[in-house]
């Protein structure tokens, strides 16, 4: 299948739920009005569950008391942050029952890449929030493939473990997973920051300004040393300096402390999805 024609199909890459398009308009308005805001999201329990869940998250509760109610977490993240996250915390609840892809795990995963990111941002003075969000949806493209081509070699391993992926689908397709990715985060209005980091995640060189794309390659390669439980020579040997000296990281060897971030379980993940069930 051609990239034009996946892109194309209106069924392939799922659509803005509805609730959601109606919360960012509001939040677009010159005077964008809380209350509003708050009443849409408090009618979806799965969606404020999820909102609840990022909000508590390393990005914004570290020192803090964790957050229980929809009207304190908007307070405290504010309208841009606030717009950010109700659409992450959206995508968790539109990709259902992908062939051959355990969810719970592929969330966890990219909780943990998003963690990853955040920490590096904050690092480097980025904005922590557009780093996590690019961390969280960064693996996007890999499910609506899997969708669209269940039975194409080239897009069936698991995605956590398998850095070879991106080079096969290249080779086979002429596209892959970050292309589609950036084309979904487009579709749902993420800012161009996030649509461009996780475009040029594989490649951060390609991009025209490459540093959160960089951050995102970094987050991703420490999270995958940390599935295949790489460690020692063989993960120091492998350990990406250019890309981190490229973008002022100058402790890189930070990447390889196994508590870079306190790790996503699996519970963390599962509250994330709707239904608490990620098996396909």
């Amino acid at each position: 299948m051609k990239l034009e024609d996946l892109l194309a199909t209106d069924a392939t890459i799922p659509s803005l739920p509805e609730v959601v398009n109606q919360i960012l308009v509001e939040l677009q308005k010159e005077e964008p009005d809380l209350r509003r805001v708050n009443d849409l999201l408090t009618r979806e329990g799965g969606l404020t569950l999820r909102i609840l869940r990022l909000v508590n998250s390393a990005r914004y509760s570290a020192g803090t008391d964790r957050i229980g109610s929809i009207e304190a977490a908007t307070a405290r993240l504010g309208m841009k942050a606030t717009r950010e996250t109700v659409q992450a915390a959206a995508v968790g609840g539109v990709f259902k029952g992908v062939p051959g892809v355990d969810l719970v795990e592929f969330w966890r995963h990219s909780l943990d890449v998003a963690k990853i990111a955040q920490s590096l941002a904050e690092d480097l003075r980025l904005d922590p929030v557009l780093a996590f969000t690019a961390g969280l949806l960064h693996g996007t493209g890999d499910l609506i493939l899997k969708m669209a081509m269940p039975d194409r070699p080239s897009v069936q391993p698991e995605f956590y473990t398998d850095d070879g992926r991106y080079a096969a689908q290249m080779a086979d397709l002429g596209y892959a997973y970050p292309e589609v990715g950036a084309a979904f985060a487009r579709k749902w209005q993420f800012p161009g920051e996030v649509v461009d980091a996780i475009h040029h995640q594989c490649e951060p060189q390609e991009s025209p300004d490459p540093t959160l794309s960089s951050v995102l390659f970094l987050a991703c390669w420490t999270a995958r040393v940390h599935e295949l439980d790489i460690d020692g020579t063989a993960m120091f040997d492998a350990l990406p300096r250019d890309v981190a000296q490229s973008i002022g990281l100058n402790d890189v060897e930070r990447l390889c402390d196994g508590d870079v971030i306190p790790w996503t379980p699996a519970d963390e993940a599962r509250d994330f999805m709707p239904g608490g069930d990620g098996a396909a």
